[in-house]
């Protein structure tokens, strides 16, 4: 058997008993998070009290009555409301045990009390702080314990609102020092010596490298995620999908329930739907009209409206906008009982006995055979694309007939009562220097694209039960996707008395050839329609990284263009036919609307900066530390293959050098034949001494010094390697 190392109240054993009761209140710090426990400073106070007893080696009977006492006193403080001495509570105390004890052997788990699972809780911390203090002060082991520790946070990290980031570095620092630590105890149980002590020559290297990884670590650019992430799936089971099933996933697509918005979603690159078309804009599927709170439902249900050919129902331009005439052919992927297309629709040809329903309200165009839905492989549609002219936008500053209509004015611009009023004051706030309808919606729609707003389908946060969505994105989170940015410009817009509306559909998607678009599920998207008197319906989108595939442009022809010639343009803010599509399932623009560079990079810099600046520290510290390793290579370098007069007093110096480095600093006053004699006892040696008097020859006796350095050469190599050994 090999022999056990006692254990001491030395400052080891202190430190280690510190780091085990540090890593057990790592279990109890997220209670507050993920269970109904509001106290847990009791448990904390009770596991630091354990530690402290094996510390201290107190005899097991007495430890065990401070424990049991402290526990008593514990339960009291939490579930008793008379004095602590006044023994009446005690009665009640026992007469709960013995009941839960009853249920236990019923297994009737869920019926006992909080009195008893607190009793049993603190009972497992009894247990576990022992386990602990054994396993690193006998068996010198902590690793399987730091793995659970680290599997725990990071899992109640992941499923919970549980912000684990400080605790995970916390963790890493107290293991990595408890696992150095208990290795040299290893060693020392190895080596069978009660004499070695953690020093500073071992603990500082420790420290410093431990510290320094942690923080590389910490700065350093971290990968994307090479996996899912787990939650979306979990809190999308049971969330409603594009046909009305319920899934067991929630992926980014089209679905009809947007009464909750908010919420993480995970990509999804199935193809919905490939178009030929020679104009890239966005796809409708349908619009919704009144704003919750939350999200978005129907103000009502309207009578359904059936065409057969011919777009007999839905209208969106009125008579200052500029219409050109386009054709589409759509191919079904994921096949679906509604059309999916372009504003401006003006007909829909399919198989000669298909009619479309559809809701005027939301503008959805369902498909049928008869009176049941049916799902069609492809189609073929005509419409009008719009050119919109900013400088007759920019004319409306009055609202116009339309929005006389009561009915009409309560429908697009509906907010909740509990509408935040800071909400209404920031849409006051961002458009207060503007004079007409279209330069207010622009800049709430720029205001997205700086203040510290983000894209982000991970981190979007799901809005608590008194919250309200827009107000949460705006002043709270700032981080989010489509949804958050439609709904909030919409919301903005309302606030000003503009009647705005809420779409949903697709993007224009990826471009396989010069007029082939393939849509997919990542190309899901909302966006916002704004009313212009005699224009009609003018999109627009507010979501950072999009771009709006309407034209915008300035009629540069006489006031307001009344002859026939065709009038000169200057597109603003229009991507060109031409141009390489982005991929707008992950957008990321690289400048702001006006032009400023995020700062991404300059943040990014920072970590950078210190990476080298730690990196360089780290290196200067090794070279430092392993010095006489090194610069004994470095001298044997310059000196060994010299032939000059000088290398042997400059080698020979560079001897003396190490020598004092590892301790045998030349006495004043001593002569060099004496210094010789004292290296050369501490060898156990006379290699030092030849040398010296070969030494005093060259530089006492005017002899040959390059003759002496030839001789010696050898000697000198294996002595200034055994003194940097």
């Amino acid at each position: 058997m090999r022999p056990k190392i006692s254990v001491q109240r030395d400052i080891r054993n202190l430190i280690l008993n510190v780091f085990g009761f540090l890593l057990l209140w790592e279990w109890l710090r997220p209670l507050k998070t993920v269970t109904d426990t509001q106290e847990t400073t009791g448990f904390v106070i009770f596991i630091c009290v354990s530690f402290l007893l094996l510390f201290l080696r107190v005899p097991f009977l007495v430890g065990a009555m401070i424990k049991l006492f402290l526990i008593l006193y514990m339960i009291h403080s939490l579930y008793f409301k008379v004095p602590f001495l006044e023994l009446s509570w005690l009665s009640t105390f026992l007469a709960d045990i013995v009941k839960n004890i009853g249920l236990m052997f019923q297994a009737n788990w869920m019926g006992m009390t909080p009195i008893f699972r607190t009793l049993l809780f603190f009972i497992l911390l009894w247990l576990l702080s022992y386990l602990l203090h054994y396993w690193f002060t006998q068996q010198k082991r902590i690793l399987l314990f730091f793995v659970l520790t680290i599997t725990y946070i990071t899992v109640i990290d992941t499923f919970s609102p549980y912000d684990a980031k400080a605790a995970i570095i916390r963790t890493v620092l107290i293991g990595f020092f408890m696992l150095g630590i208990l290795q040299f105890e290893r060693i020392k149980e190895r080596e069978f010596s009660k004499h070695i002590h953690i020093g500073k020559k071992w603990a500082l290297p420790l420290v410093v490298f431990i510290l320094f990884s942690t923080l590389i670590g910490y700065v350093s650019p971290k990968a994307a995620p090479q996996w899912p992430d787990p939650v979306p799936f979990l809190k999308g089971y049971g969330q409603e999908n594009a046909n009305g099933s319920i899934s067991g996933i929630k992926k980014i697509g089209y679905g009809t329930n947007d009464q909750h918005l908010g919420g993480p979603f995970i990509p999804d690159d199935t193809v919905v739907f490939t178009a030929k078309t020679e104009r890239r804009h966005y796809w409708r599927v349908e619009s919704k009209d009144t704003y919750t709170g939350k999200g978005w439902v129907l103000s009502g249900k309207a009578e359904n409206e059936t065409f057969h050919t011919e777009n007999t129902v839905l209208n969106w331009y009125e008579q200052k906008t500029e219409l050109e005439e386009f054709e589409t052919e759509i191919q079904m992927d994921l096949k679906y009982p509604h059309v999916v297309y372009p504003m401006g629709l003006t007909s829909v040809e399919s198989d000669p006995d298909i009619h479309f329903s559809v809701n005027p309200l939301s503008e959805k165009i369902s498909t049928y055979r008869g009176d049941e839905g049916v799902k069609l492989d492809g189609y073929t549609l005509q419409y009008q694309y719009p050119k919109y002219y900013i400088n007759l936008l920019k004319e409306v500053t009055e609202p116009g007939s339309l929005e006389q209509n009561d009915i009409f004015k309560k429908r697009y611009t509906q907010l909740p009562e509990g509408l935040p009023e800071r909400v209404k004051e920031l849409a006051v706030d961002i458009t207060i220097t503007k004079t007409n309808r279209y330069d207010k919606v622009k800049a709430v729609e720029n205001y997205f694209q700086a203040n510290g707003f983000v894209y982000d389908t991970e981190n979007a946060a799901i809005p608590e039960a008194n919250q309200d969505y827009v107000d949460q994105f705006l002043f709270e989170t700032k981080a989010g996707y489509c949804d958050n940015y439609s709904t909030s410009m919409v919301v903005l817009l309302r606030s000003l008395d503009i009647p705005a509306r809420w779409v949903k559909g697709y993007t224009e998607g990826e471009r396989l050839d010069l007029s082939t678009y393939e849509i997919t599920n990542n190309n899901a998207h909302s966006w916002v329609e704004v009313y212009f008197p005699e224009f009609g319906w003018v999109p627009f989108e507010p979501t950072k990284g999009y771009s709006n595939s309407n034209l915008f442009s300035y009629d540069l022809g006489t006031p307001g263009n009344q002859n026939n010639q065709t009038p000169q343009t200057v597109t603003e803010d229009v991507p060109e036919v031409e141009e390489a599509e982005e991929t707008l399932a992950t957008p990321a623009s690289e400048e702001n609307e006006g032009g400023i560079a995020d700062d991404i990079s300059y943040a990014f810099s920072w970590k950078y900066l210190m990476i080298v600046a730690l990196s360089l520290l780290l290196i200067v510290y090794v070279l430092i530390k392993t010095r006489m390793n090194w610069m004994t290579y470095l001298y044997i370098l310059l000196y060994k293959n010299k032939k000059d007069e000088d290398v042997y007093f400059k080698a020979y110096n560079a001897l003396l050098k190490q020598l004092d480095r590892v301790g045998f600093k030349r006495k004043e006053g001593q002569t060099l034949r004496e210094y010789s004699i004292q290296v050369d006892k501490f060898y156990r040696g006379h290699d030092m001494e030849q040398l010296t008097l070969s030494y005093e020859r060259a530089l006492y006796r005017k002899d040959n010094a390059s003759e002496e350095w030839n001789k010696s050469i050898e000697l000198w190599e294996n002595l200034i390697k055994k003194v940097s050994s």
